[in-house]
This record gives structure tokens, C-alpha cells and sequence, in this order.
């Protein structure tokens, strides 16, 4: 028998981030008042007062992967029997490790959803995570993707939903309205001829075994070198900040900027809202070396051409031919191409696809009713 009034336990990472939790839950919670939440979360974070005001029980925790991690283990353990929630939801892998490690005993059905793929394309994270897995253990998937992946690797139908993380794209179509747009032609004294390629992502140093950035900012770069041997009507704004506090990662990408053309190349630093920096933009390029759907949802949607790299689950958004154009980021000269024919062609139709696609993948009606399917599956 399906139940309506099922105790949630969320386990999440962080209070500042991981918009798409909160509102899930909200949606929820609005939807079906028989619904009753708990979260474990650190403190501090933007949307903390938001947990406390739709959940029974905010208990703060911080999910540490240090020489306390056994002593914060047992005060893990003894939040979740407290609480006794009649499914555990957690969002991360850090948290689906503890709730792994320490639960073991606890035989409340447990789901992961997996937000994002990095740790998938890593054949020992991959391991473990499927080997750690107990029989109370289910995976969410938040793209094709990350579900073929897993179903690759052998975990049953019966153990794996395909939900897509919860986005609001119309309430944010209604808010583009609302946004004022960064005038970025007018602060970096732009001619109104020139073309802006542009990219806008945080920026994230390269992995401690690897040489270049997560998000292919050294790629488009070295792309851009070749674009202006063609032609010079074009400039390259690169929009975001590092991720952390250490700098230099970025500074170096500064440099190379520089190197190639300081008077066309230009980063923005920190922005605040995505729309008001992509607006400017007559392409958005995303050479991101492993991706979910983020980073280009928000350019299809506000129907700017994209051009992606096709890793993860990019290219079931951006679709070649139809809804942009997806490359591979060893191929430089496609890379130069493709964003060279998205600037000389018109693309009416494209952006149209784009923005329908998105439309079609984020339904909220669909993505609120299969999450709470997926509580009563579990929970039968």
C-alpha cells in the first residue's frame, strides 16, 4: 500500500547550496501537507531559515571526512534513530557515505540522488559506491546518463529512478524579466559589431593527477587563439570565479588571456546572476570535461546559442544540429568551427529547440510526482 503521510529524512552537504533540494522540498511539502521533512546540515548557510521553516527537524551537522569522522559517526547515527524517518533522501556522495558507513544497522530505505557524474567516470569511486550499497539502498539518477551508467554496471531496474533535479524554468523565465542585464559591451567598451563568445561557470583548479581545469577554460581559450586568426570582430568574456579561496589557478588563467589577447579577452570575476552575464552573449560555450545538465539548461532556456562539449549528459540537452552543437574538446578545430558557424548563422530554430527542450525535461508537475512515487516505491 502507497502512503501520503511518510516522514522524509534529508541528509545534505550544505545550507548555502543545493537550491534544487530546498525547493524540492517546498513543492512538496505544498503539494502534500501529509508530507513531513527532516534535513541534517550545516549550519549558516542562505537557505538554513528556509529548512527550518518547511521541516520538522533541522538538526545541524557537518559531514567531515577527517580524524573526527568516527566521533561525529556515532552522533550521525543517533540524530537517525531519533528522528525515525521512514525513508533517508541524501543528495551527496560525502552524505551517502555517512549514511552508508554509519546506518548499517538501520534498515530504513535509503536513496541517493546523484546530481552529478565526476564520481561515475572514475572506475574505483564507482566501485565503491555501487559495492557499498546495502539492500535498503536505491539510486536516483538526474540525467540518462548517470542512469545508463549505473545500469551499465549491473544495478537492477528495481534499484534505479531516472528523476530530473527539481528546476523551476517558467518561475525563472519570469524572473529574467525582472533582471537587469550587466552591460558588458559598455564596461569593457565593446564595439556593437564585434561578436561576444562567452562562457559562465565557476572556475575550479585542476584535479591534484591532472594538468588543465574541470571546465575546459584552457580549451575555449586556446580555441579563441584560432578564432582570431580568422577574424578580429570578436571577443571573449569569461564570467565566474574561483571555487575556494586559493586564486591561482585563476590568475594563471588571466595570464594566459593575457598572452593571447588582453585587449579582447576579458573575465568578469564573480556575477551574481547568470542571466544578467549570458544576455550579453551571441554564443555560450561550455567545454565542461564532466557534466549533469547544469551549465547550458540557463542558456537554452533564455534562448542563447550554445555550443557544448559532449561529456556526460550534455548532449542530451544540447543536441547536435538541433538544439546546438556538442564537440569533442580534443578536436580544437571542430571546437572553432562550430562556434565560428553558431555566430554566422541565425539559428532561429535552434534556439527555439533549445528552449522547448528544456521546457520539456524540467516539468515541475512530472518531477514533483515522480519524487514522491519514488518515496512510496521505496517505502511499500
Amino acid at each position: 500500500m502507497r502512503r501520503d503521510n511518510m516522514h522524509i529524512l534529508h541528509l545534505i552537504k550544505t545550507s548555502e547550496g543545493a537550491t534544487w533540494a530546498i525547493n524540492q522540498i517546498k513543492e512538496l511539502k505544498e503539494r502534500h501537507p501529509s508530507l513531513t521533512f527532516s534535513v541534517i546540515l550545516p549550519d549558516n548557510g542562505k537557505h538554513i531559515e528556509e529548512y527550518r521553516a518547511v521541516c520538522r527537524n533541522v538538526y545541524i551537522f557537518e559531514y567531515k571526512l577527517n580524524f573526527s569522522i568516527f566521533s561525529k559517526g556515532k552522533i550521525f547515527k543517533e540524530i537517525v534513530k531519533k528522528d525515525n524517518p521512514d525513508v533517508i533522501h541524501s543528495w551527496f556522495t560525502q552524505t551517502t557515505l555517512y549514511a552508508r558507513f554509519f546506518l548499517r544497522g538501520i534498515k530504513v530505505p535509503r536513496l541517493f540522488q546523484v546530481v552529478g557524474p565526476l564520481h561515475l567516470e572514475n572506475k574505483i569511486f564507482k566501485f565503491f559506491d555501487i559495492k557499498s550499497a546495502q539492500k535498503n539502498d536505491y539510486w536516483i539518477a538526474t540525467s540518462q546518463y548517470i542512469y545508463d551508467k549505473y545500469a551499465d554496471s549491473g544495478v537492477p531496474a528495481s534499484k534505479l529512478f531516472l528523476n530530473y533535479a527539481y528546476i523551476d524554468v517558467e518561475e525563472m523565465l519570469e524572473k529574467k524579466q525582472m533582471t537587469e542585464v550587466w552591460d558588458l559591451r559598455k564596461q569593457y567598451n565593446i564595439p556593437e559589431n564585434y561578436n561576444i563568445i562567452g562562457t559562465a561557470s565557476y572556475i575550479y583548479p585542476p584535479k591534484f593527477y591532472e594538468k588543465k581545469g574541470l571546465k575546459g577554460h584552457e580549451e575555449l581559450l586556446e580555441a579563441f587563439r584560432e578564432i582570431l586568426k580568422i577574424r578580429k570582430d570578436v571577443v571573449l568574456i569569461i564570467a565566474g570565479s574561483t571555487f575556494g579561496e586559493n586564486k591561482d589557478y585563476e590568475n594563471k588563467l588571466i595570464e594566459m588571456g593575457k598572452a593571447i589577447d588582453e585587449k579582447r579577452i576579458f573575465f568578469t570575476g564573480k556575477y551574481t546572476n547568470v542571466y544578467s552575464v549570458i544576455a550579453n552573449f551571441d554564443v555560450f560555450v561550455y567545454l565542461s570535461k564532466s557534466e549533469n545538465l547544469g551549465g547550458v539548461f540557463e542558456s537554452l532556456l533564455f534562448e542563447i546559442p550554445t555550443v557544448s562539449s559532449n561529456r556526460g549528459a550534455l548532449p542530451e540537452l544540447v543536441i547536435n544540429g538541433f538544439s546546438g552543437y556538442n564537440v569533442e574538446l580534443e578536436k580544437k578545430d571542430l571546437i572553432v568551427s562550430k562556434i565560428l558557424q553558431t555566430i554566422n548563422t541565425e539559428n532561429k530554430e535552434m534556439i527555439a529547440n533549445g528552449k522547448s527542450k528544456v521546457q520539456e525535461l524540467f516539468q515541475k508537475d512530472k518531477l514533483i510526482q515522480n519524487a514522491l512515487e519514488i518515496y512510496q516505491k521505496v517505502n511499500q
